[in-house]
């Protein structure tokens, strides 16, 4: 979903410090204006009031408090017995209702400028302080020309252009590093809603260079295309897209050693067709769909990391470690490897291939990429395959790798082997009424790469509710949930009271998954005389996650059929009053209310290896821009839920040490 353009807050004429004090000791601002910020403060603590509203009565306030000083104290003292105490309380109740205080210089000037009128427009612009007009100089192609004789008429082909826009200062650093190094590698980590896409789009708006923007998937890039102008001369791409375009050059060139050029595909086929086309064997008790599903989760792993060689630990996350039959499932595996490159078997799209396949293949073939693209600007780089950021560090021209290691829901973040790294801490989504939520949520993660914490917005009035029930929740603004299960049992309890709502497009694709797997495992039993591994998994599962009501779900007969009808009566997921997403569906999505559902926190019972719990959580948590909900308990529960995740990764790496160290080199 693209982002929102929220509200401007309302900010007040009050300071801080100018409250804490009047807390501490009943002491009033000195000035009749600072008065009138308080004493709307204190009515906003009592019922909302609008904007329109408040302007007024703090325009009359300044008024009658210059006029009669000693009527301050009097009104003072009627309200500050119903009033809380904390300021903390009031911050929050005026977030509620998407006021903020004015930022202390701006307060003080105006205080000292007019402390007897309310300048209330130009008091409301000057206390928008996060972004600020910055003049940027943007090199043209005749700057980083080598030969300048090519361009005879100065006045046609300046050497600069310059561009004046509203930044951060941090955003501000970042381009003009960018600017200056039109050759470098750069590493652009940026926290999220830290406005990455701003940047993107001031330097492609620049022409000061040729550009391709590679965006990770086709609707970004069409979203991204009705931003840009026309008239620029910017290449805008998928991954996908990309990925073809450089495996199809190196086969031009006669760098794969094959007949057949690799390019992105889906396979419609089933698990089993496909194992009996490529005359898979079995392995001990694996059938040879099994054998199939286990190779091709172990090569994605190995295309997930650094090495060029497949080895017994990439399937350790498939089938439990003392069950790896080493010599098999890696004879299985360079099979599959092997098929999906052939030019008789893929002629008709026997396997899938994806983006990590193709970055993998390429980098066994040390291909380089041709430095006919321009700057390449990444987006959502942490989330690049290691193959791909090697392939991307050997490129000749600029790269800028934009993301947010944070992000990256499983493994890390890599980094280019050569260049620069680039840091924006300021979001410009969010307030600081949530900082310290997600400090403290990022903090649970030792493996954080940011040097400095999220810093929120002094302007924005984002604010952080809790719930002890589900129930207690709004009723529209995006709902995120941790369990497809959990989000499952919501679309049902949500259909059979015919509300309208809407689910992720990707989000539901998974669910289509969970509910085929959760139909055969009860087959499966039914079939087996009431023996069935497969569901006794899948009930242990949801008995941990206190999902009882699935289980029954499909012992009810819930199955394909019933789950497509439910799809049928969906609304388009954008624009939708009630989206529904899953935490790994939630990046690059922005809302005004998010509700964070107790399955995001309280995670890794499922058999499958698990996202990194705090990564999950704080994508989450970064999409909302006025409210956001959480249970109660969240911190407690993702503190557990981390310990649980990092106690697995110990087993996995002491199950690795203890193993055989036999690896096998995939040959290409």
């Amino acid at each position: 979903m693209p982002a929102l353009s929220s509200p401007a807050a309302y900010a007040l004429p009050l300071t801080e410090t100018a409250l804490g004090a009047f807390l501490a000791a009943g002491t009033l601002p000195p000035t009749a204006l600072e008065r009138a910020g308080l004493f709307a403060a204190a009515l906003c603590q009592q019922r909302p009031h609008h904007p329109a509203t408040l302007t007024l009565l703090i325009d009359a306030a300044c008024a009658l408090f210059l006029d009669q000083p000693e009527a301050a104290a009097g009104q003072f003292d009627a309200l500050r017995t119903a009033l809380p105490a904390l300021p903390e309380a009031w911050l929050h109740a005026l977030a509620a209702q998407g006021v903020v205080l004015g930022p202390e210089a701006v307060v003080v000037r105006y205080a000292a400028a007019s402390p007897d009128a309310y300048l209330a427009d130009a008091f409301q612009a000057d206390s928008q302080v996060t972004l600020e007009a910055h003049t940027l100089r943007f090199p043209t192609e005749r700057a980083l020309a080598d030969d300048d004789a090519a361009f005879d008429d100065d006045s046609a082909a300046p050497r600069y252009v310059e561009r004046t826009h509203a930044y951060t200062p941090e955003q501000a650093r970042a381009l003009r590093a960018i600017i200056a190094n039109d050759d470098e590698h750069i590493d652009l980590d940026a926290y999220a809603g830290a406005g990455k896409t701003h940047l993107i789009l001031q330097l492609l708006d620049s022409a000061a260079r040729r550009y391709t923007y590679i965006a990770p998937r086709a609707g970004q890039v069409q979203a991204f295309r009705q931003r840009l102008s026309a008239a620029l001369p910017v290449q805008v791409i998928s991954q996908i897209a990309f990925a073809n375009h450089v495996a199809g050059d190196a086969f031009r060139r006669g760098l794969l050693r094959t007949a057949w050029r690799p390019a992105f595909q889906i396979s419609k086929l089933s698990l089993r067709d496909i194992a009996a086309r490529i005359e898979l064997q079995p392995i001990g008790a694996h059938a040879p769909a099994s054998v199939l599903r286990i190779a091709l989760e172990g090569i994605a792993a190995w295309c997930r990391s650094t090495t060029l060689q497949l080895a017994p630990r990439h399937f350790a996350r498939a089938v439990p470690w003392a069950m790896i039959d080493s010599n098999a499932l890696m004879a299985a595996a360079e099979h599959v490897w092997r098929s999906m490159f052939d030019p008789q078997l893929q002629r008709h799209g026997l396997l899938s291939v994806n983006v990590d396949h193709i970055g993998k293949w390429l980098a066994l073939h040390q291909v380089n990429v041709p430095a006919t693209w321009g700057t390449l600007l990444i987006d959502e780089g942490h989330d690049l395959s290691p193959a791909w950021k090697a392939l991307l560090s050997s490129y000749e021209g600029a790269v800028i790798s934009l993301g947010d290691p944070n992000q990256r829901l499983v493994g890390h973040a890599p980094r280019f082997a050569t260049g620069m790294t680039l840091e924006i801490d300021q979001s410009v989504r969010q307030g600081r009424l949530v900082e310290t939520l997600i400090n403290d949520t990022l903090a649970l993660d030792i493996g954080s790469r940011f040097e400095a914490p999220f810093s929120g917005a002094a302007d924005l009035p984002t604010l952080p509710g809790t719930y002890r029930e589900w129930s207690e929740v709004p009723t529209d603004g995006a709902r995120i949930y941790g369990s497809p299960w959990r989000l499952l049992e919501e679309a049902q309890r949500l259909a059979a009271a015919g509300a309208a709502f809407a689910i992720h497009p990707d989000s539901l694709a998974t669910l289509g998954r969970e509910v085929t797997r959760g139909a055969e495992a009860y087959r499966e039993l039914t079939a087996h005389g009431g023996s069935s591994q497969r569901w006794e998994d899948l009930l242990a599962e949801c008995a941990e996650q206190g999902l009882a009501r699935i289980p029954r779900m499909f012992m009810r007969g819930y199955n394909r059929d019933r789950f497509v009808e439910l799809s049928e009566r969906l609304l388009p997921f954008h624009g939708a009053a009630l989206p529904l997403m899953l935490v790994e569906h939630a990046k690059n999505a922005e809302f005004a209310t998010v509700a964070m559902s107790r399955c995001c926190f309280r995670t890794g019972f499922a058999r499958q290896f698990a996202h990194n719990p705090v990564r999950a959580a704080y994508t989450a948590m970064t999409r909302g821009t006025r409210r956001l909900w959480l249970p109660e308990d969240a911190l407690d529960e993702l503190k557990a839920s981390m310990q649980r995740y990092q106690d697995r990764q110990i087993e996995l790496r002491r199950s690795k040490a203890a193993a055989p160290g036999w690896q096998a080199r995939v040959r290409s």
